[in-house]
């Protein structure tokens, strides 16, 4: 019996592509809205700045690990278009295990940091948010990346495994 986990993973992939983009949709409408009170003699919404900040910075993050799972995150790739066979392989395990390694670390730190703020309470100035949530993000997308990451160079070490009969 084999476990549906592509299934699950691409419905996975997909709500959180669709999050993302009514995130964006989001937060243009209160651009909009914001914009228009602000230059339309309206009352303008307060935090709304804040806000589109916070929230941009969640939708980059969680954006980040799909780009780390589709091996689409920037990269110079000069080298590694040049190399085929074991050579790619060992180049695009050394990058793997590289991402892994700073992911984790910045992840690590990160968290911390986020420890200091949830100890002392800081909020927001304009809408009196938990600055926990804005720096969550950053420990999020880094430990997504670095856990994404990990999969991508197991995976990577079977199929040359198997490839090779070992």
């Amino acid at each position: 019996m084999t476990l549906p986990l592509p299934r699950i993973e691409a419905l996975a992939v997909a709500t959180l592509r669709a999050l993302l983009g009514l995130g964006l949709v989001a937060m243009v409408l209160l651009n909009v809205a914001n914009a228009a009170g602000r230059y339309g003699g309206l009352p303008t919404l307060t935090g709304a700045d804040e806000l589109l900040v916070y929230g941009m910075i969640w939708i980059v993050m969680v954006g980040a690990i799909l780009a780390t799972r589709e091996r689409s995150h920037l990269c110079i790739d000069l080298l590694s278009q040049r190399l085929t066979g074991c050579a790619e392989l060992v180049l695009s395990l050394a990058v793997g295990m590289v991402t892994v390694a700073v992911c984790g670390f910045i992840a690590y730190h990160s968290f911390s940091f986020v420890e200091r703020i949830a100890a002392i309470g800081q909020t927001s100035m304009g809408l009196g948010i938990p600055m926990v949530v804005p720096h969550l993000a950053i420990t999020t997308g880094f430990a997504g990346m670095a856990l994404v990451a990990t999969i991508l160079v197991a995976v990577d070490l079977r199929g040359a495994l198997r490839r090779s009969g070992g």
